[in-house]
């Protein structure tokens, strides 16, 4: 190659790195990785390009939701800065992590790229970092430019930003640490949310793989009445029925994107991570782990603790609804209406004779954050029929009245209780102590279940999950997150449902035949 054909050559690697976040990353990943070969992917140029338009401010709020080893953190909060300069010196970053030492790292990482002979060969011109602040953790250039580095719950937010980026702000170690999910969540809302320079024009970048519906990533997607976050989020097992779509963008000719995949389960990027690995990840992380960091949801999509499957399905468009025997509520109440407490609840459950005994099916559910008062007039309405869960209007006609209130007797249960006693209403109390904790609780009701099991829902069609009665999609909304949900009110009730009809005699099965015979 001629000298003139290598200045050609690097002028135009110059402009496309220039103009563009995607070129700029791989060229600069020998800068960034030394001897590690580049793999690309689709979703590196798609994240790049979504980070582009946060720059132009075409998107203020951005969620990125992908596997980690993905390039992720190399591009977002490493590269982008230093890309972001390129243009626009004065822009001011905030960047936090769950831990310290690995929101440091990132930075002495970006540090090092804009110091490299790669970078200020090209654009030495335009940013160059000042020799007064040039710390690990936060340093600024000659134009005014800075990017600060701190972690979720760190002392040194006291300055602001032109683009907040979140960069893993859960630590996937305290999964299931309910007071560390919270201390992250009233961080974010009451802290970090304060810390935009200009909260008409600046950005928020958030990017994690998922574990809980009450991670950071949760709080938002449950938060985000207004659709202002845009949302990249990317599997690595396609899903169809979550497929990502957010904004024009200049790749996608005026159409909005979206995930490029078609095929069911195809890999996010097969290059790197392909189905032997993909395997290994489910082994070694198991369903729940691979589910949330690498399928970005809290849970497998068929259900980890409990299952789709584990519920049989009632065809009601050929039977009708079976004759019941009894019918009762199963309430779990609340301490308080405040947004982050917990809900109260009632599943409504009938049983009756089937082939293999006493079977029983959900027939009712209510669930929200509601006051002692309206609490107790809900439960009047369903004392009076127990279709009435206050999302529509029913006519009461006395031939769908429960038989029995069984309360949770503890907290705003045993008022309840009380209330419903004086109403002339047969209540029972359930003790949930002597059963453990709700993973216990829900570990003995599990052989009820299944495809040979005792509890069922109905629906429009045999074995289609997908044409439940709308009240079971809301029952398996919670219970096949159970128990990384944001609340867990409602399985409380089904396992106390379960649990009471053991203790009865009213519902066996082969296990507690055989228990019983032995005592």
């Amino acid at each position: 190659m001629s000298n003139v054909e290598m200045s050609l050559e690097n002028a135009c690697d110059f402009v496309q790195g220039e103009l563009s976040l995607y070129h700029f990353f791989k060229q600069a990943w020998p800068s960034l990785a030394g001897g590690v070969p580049f793999v690309d992917g689709w979703h590196i140029k798609a994240i790049a390009e979504h980070l582009e338009a946060v720059y132009q401010r075409k998107i203020r709020r951005l969620l990125i939701n992908i596997p980690p080893r993905s390039g992720k953190s190399s591009l977002v909060s490493v590269a982008f800065p230093a890309w972001v300069w390129i243009h626009n010196p004065h822009e001011k970053f905030l960047y936090a992590s769950y831990g310290s030492s690995l929101s440091i790292e990132h930075s002495v990482n970006c540090r090092r790229l804009i110091e490299s002979s790669w970078y200020q060969s090209r654009w030495g011109d335009r940013c160059r970092l000042a020799s007064d602040q040039n710390a690990k953790g936060f340093f600024e250039n000659t134009s005014g430019g800075y990017r600060i580095a701190t972690s979720v719950g760190g002392g040194s937010t006291g300055r602001g930003g032109s683009i907040l980026v979140c960069d893993d702000p859960n630590n996937v170690d305290e999964e299931m640490s309910e007071v560390s999910r919270d201390n992250t969540n009233k961080w974010r809302s009451q802290i970090w949310s304060t810390r935009l320079n200009n909260p008409k024009k600046d950005c928020e970048i958030v990017i994690q793989q998922r574990f809980h519906e009450q991670d950071i990533s949760g709080t938002i997607l449950a938060q985000d009445t207004d659709h202002e976050w845009v949302k990249l989020i990317l599997p690595n097992e396609f899903e169809s029925t979550r497929r990502a779509k957010t904004i024009v963008l200049p790749s996608t000719k005026g159409k909005i994107w979206q995930d490029p995949r078609t095929k069911e389960g195809e890999l996010l990027n097969p290059d790197r991570f392909g189905a032997k690995e993909t395997e290994q990840y489910k082994k070694v992380l198991g369903t729940y782990g691979y589910a949330g960091q690498y399928q970005q949801r809290p849970a497998p999509e068929e259900g980890g603790f409990f299952k789709k499957t584990s519920f049989r399905i009632w065809n009601y468009s050929e039977h009708g609804m079976p004759t019941f025997k009894n019918v009762f509520c199963s309430v779990d109440t609340a301490l308080s209406t405040k947004e982050e407490s917990s809900y109260s609840a009632c599943t409504v459950w009938g049983l009756f004779e089937f082939v293999n005994g006493t079977n029983v099916m959900l027939i009712g559910l209510f669930k929200g954050r509601v006051p002692f008062c309206e609490l107790c007039e809900r439960m009047r309405a369903l004392s009076k029929d127990y279709r009435d869960t206050g999302r529509r209007p029913v006519v009461a006609d006395g031939r769908h009245r429960p038989e029995l209130f069984l309360v949770e007797d503890k907290s705003v249960g045993i008022p309840l209780a009380s209330y419903l006693y004086e109403m002339g209403l047969h209540t029972d109390m359930f003790n949930p102590n002597p059963y453990g904790d709700k993973k216990s609780r829900a570990h003995m009701v599990r052989y009820y279940l299944g495809q040979n099991g005792l509890v069922w829902l109905p629906g429009h069609e045999k074995d289609n999950y997908d044409r439940l009665f709308e009240t079971c999609k809301l029952f398996l909304e919670d219970v096949l997150v159970f128990p990384n949900g944001k609340s867990n009110d409602v399985v409380d009730t089904f396992t106390q449902a379960l649990l009471y009809l053991r203790d009865q005699g009213m519902l066996r099965n082969v296990k507690d035949i055989n228990a019983w015979n032995e005592d």
